[in-house]
């Protein structure tokens, strides 16, 4: 059994996790707003540009989500001397919370899947710096919530799978990390032939579904392992 640092607020942490799952779930949004873009070929991004309805309440999610994954792993920074992948968790949680609260002052001017002059103006690149730095901090996002998937993984294998939660979050881990490099690679073979016919909207929804299931569930399942 590993020793959890004492006073480790542990109750304080997982419910800034759970409220940071509910809060990146972005298809609540889309639900309520009656699903404004197409779910085929638009991004969840798309909630948060300046000419949609949904922006104020999409960056609103967003720059919630980030600010509480900052403060969880900030919280939890004693933890980080009980192992350089419990360190490795704590740094890669803090670089989803960073990326995704960049991405909240930098929104899409607009939306490309609904708006044709929108999509001319990325393709034709006078999108400009604000969409380039836009596309950076989602990659910085993406590249922590990989990261967090993976040191979940590690921690996992390293000191047991444990019993139903253990196993749930390892699950869920395991379910993210694929569908965000599927994602990715599926976005990258459609940036580069051009391809139309397989548009990445419903993946990303599936992934997107997978990343909170993972947030609120790691709190739990590392519980249940390291203190077993």
């Amino acid at each position: 059994m590993m020793v959890v640092p004492a006073l480790f607020p542990y109750r304080l942490i997982r419910g800034l996790m759970v409220a940071a799952a509910v809060l990146y779930c972005s298809l609540l949004l889309e639900l309520a707003a009656g699903f404004p873009l197409g779910l085929r070929y638009s991004m969840l991004s798309e909630l948060g540009a300046l000419d949609q309805p949904t922006s104020v309440y999409a960056r609103a999610m967003d720059l919630a989500t980030g600010i509480l994954l900052v403060l969880a792993a900030v919280l939890a920074r004693s933890a980080a001397r009980m192992h350089r992948d419990v360190a490795g968790l704590l740094i890669s949680t803090a670089l989803f919370g960073v990326g995704t609260v960049g991405t909240v002052f930098l929104p899409l001017d607009c939306a490309p899947s609904v708006s044709q002059a929108c999509l001319e103006s990325e393709d034709s690149g006078r999108a400009g710096l604000a969409l380039f730095l836009h596309a950076t901090l989602s990659t910085v996002a993406g590249v922590g919530c990989v990261a967090m998937a993976v040191f979940v993984l590690l921690i996992l294998r390293r000191v047991g799978w444990g019993r139903l939660r253990g196993r749930t979050a390892a699950v869920m881990a395991g379910a993210a990390l694929v569908s965000q490099i599927w994602l990715t690679v599926a976005i990258g073979i459609q940036e580069l032939n051009g391809d139309d016919a397989h548009p990445p909207g419903i993946l990303q929804r599936a992934s997107v579904v997978l990343v909170c299931l993972m947030l609120a569930t790691v709190m739990p399942g590392l519980r249940e392992t390291l203190t077993r």
